[in-house]
Parts: structure tokens; C-alpha cells; sequence
């Protein structure tokens, strides 16, 4: 379908991003033809989308793609791989009991479990990621901690120095945290003020549960969070490697799979 000429900037900055994420070989040409606007007004919405943290142009072209050094913005990750983020939320709120205490990172993987969580009695959350605040103050199911601090626009949440010792001062049941990959030595992310506030959860914890998909298994990325001591639960799904998970359950970490959705499940 041709994308209508009298969009606006934002729709065409929405539709930009949609485009590149279904064809990363679109170029400033392309872009500039599909819009019926200059290559020159093209440039300038992707160093747009490049200050809010969504893309990242290179010489020849531009990347929504997540890297070693580079996590894709947060509002397109929240639209990527939803049916098994949901799942394992769902088998991360099989751990909880009414009554406890939580961190829920800035992450879009544990921000499905607001919805998982609804039907748990008594839950106190604490979380830097605004989205999730949102959601779990509209719903009401929860009590809510906002952990505040510098507000990121590419991760919509509050990182920096004033998060992480906001997060210190606190003691938590449960710490729920994704990030962007993992091995054998330990789980890492591209960025180090996440890494900071992601550890901060981790050690404020009396259990620590790492939910993360099966993509994100056998790599690394620049910044090292910590080693698999530090980490009591993986949470995963059915198509993560079997000697992978063996190596993880050899050093101690209770490994749980979430199920497929059922054959024939409405999507």
C-alpha cells in the first residue's frame, strides 16, 4: 500500500521506522520517492530518529537493527516478538505469591508482565520504565514505586545516577530483568547506564529472574552485567539450546521454559 502524500512529519516518521524495520535496504532515494518529499527532508527525519535514539545512520545508510554496541529504541522493541514475551511473563508470574515486593526493569520483555500479574494480590512494584508506570498505575492492581532519575527517550525510562541509588535504598522479594544477550560467562548489554541500574535491581534482591528469549542466547554485547552467580531464574522459551540450559542448571540457576502458545491459538 503507497503511503498517502499528505501524511504528516510524525506519520512519516512512525511509517519510516516501519519500513526500515521490514526492509533495512531502503535508502534516503527510496524513502524520498515513497514520501513524494526531498532526499534532503529524508536526511533530516533520520537524524531525527537518530537524536531520539531510534536508528543509527552510518556511511551509505541507516540501522534499526540491534548491534554489539547498539540497542534498538524501546518503541520498537515493544512491537517485536509479542507472543513470547507474553509467555514468558505468564511463566514469570507463576513465581510470584500475594503480598511480595518487586523490581520490574526498563525492559519490554517484563513490562508484559503488568498484564500477567493483575490477578496477584498485594504487589508492591517498583520499576524506572514510564510505560509500565503507566500501565500499572491506570489498572490499579498494584501498588507502585516510580524510581526515578534523567529521563532516556530511546529506553522511555529514568536512568542516571539518582536511579540507581533510588534502587539501592530498596529491598525487594523479587527482581525481574531482561537484557540484550548472553553465554556461558554471563549476560551483557550494549549500554553501561543500563548495566548500572539493571545490577542495582540484582543486588537489591532476595530472588533475581532473568527472563530473555532464545535469539538472545550464545552472544555478548560490550558491557558485562555479571556472571550466572548472580542470577537465580532463566526464564526462557522452547527453542533455546538444550546444552545451553544444562550448562546454566550445572551452575545452580533454576531454568524454566515457557510453553509454545497451543496449536491453533488466536494470535
Amino acid at each position: 500500500m503507497s503511503t498517502p502524500k499528505t501524511s504528516t512529519r510524525p506519520q512519516r516518521l512512525e511509517e519510516i521506522l516501519q519500513l526500515l524495520l521490514d526492509d533495512e535496504k531502503s535508502s534516503a532515494q527510496s524513502l524520498a520517492a515513497r514520501f513524494d518529499v526531498s532526499v534532503m527532508t529524508i536526511h533530516r527525519d533520520l537524524d531525527e530518529l537518530q537524536r531520539r535514539g531510534m536508528v543509527r545512520k552510518f556511511h551509505g545508510g541507516v540501522s534499526v537493527a540491534r548491534t554489539g554496541n547498539h540497542e534498538i529504541a524501546a518503541s520498537l522493541r515493544r512491537n517485536i516478538a509479542t507472543e513470547n514475551k507474553q509467555r514468558l511473563a505468564e511463566c514469570a508470574a507463576g513465581l510470584l505469591h500475594p503480598g511480595q515486593s518487586l523490581f520490574l526493569d526498563d525492559s519490554t520483555t517484563v513490562a508484559f508482565m503488568a498484564q500477567a500479574v493483575a490477578g496477584i494480590e498485594g504487589l508492591g512494584i517498583s520499576t524506572n520504565y514510564l510505560p509500565l508506570i503507566n500501565t500499572l498505575a491506570e489498572s490499579g492492581a498494584a501498588e507502585v514505586r516510580a524510581i526515578g532519575g534523567a529521563y532516556n527517550h530511546s529506553h522511555e525510562s529514568f536512568l542516571g545516577l539518582a536511579a540507581v541509588r533510588a534502587v539501592e535504598e530498596l529491598r525487594v522479594d523479587v527482581a525481574f530483568v531482561s537484557t540484550s544477550t548472553a553465554d556461558a560467562d554471563g549476560f551483557y548489554h550494549q549500554e553501561e547506564a543500563i548495566v548500572e541500574l539493571k545490577m542495582a535491581m540484582l543486588r537489591s534482591a532476595r530472588r533475581r529472574v532473568l527472563l530473555m528469549d532464545s535469539s538472545k542466547l550464545g552472544q555478548s554485547s560490550m558491557h558485562r552485567l555479571g556472571g550466572w552467580e548472580h542470577v537465580d531464574d532463566l526464564i526462557t522459551d522452547m527453542q533455546a539450546p538444550g546444552d545451553f540450559l544444562g550448562q546454566l542448571k550445572a551452575l545452580g540457576v533454576r531454568v524454566h521454559v515457557a510453553p509454545n502458545a497451543p496449536e491453533g491459538a488466536a494470535r
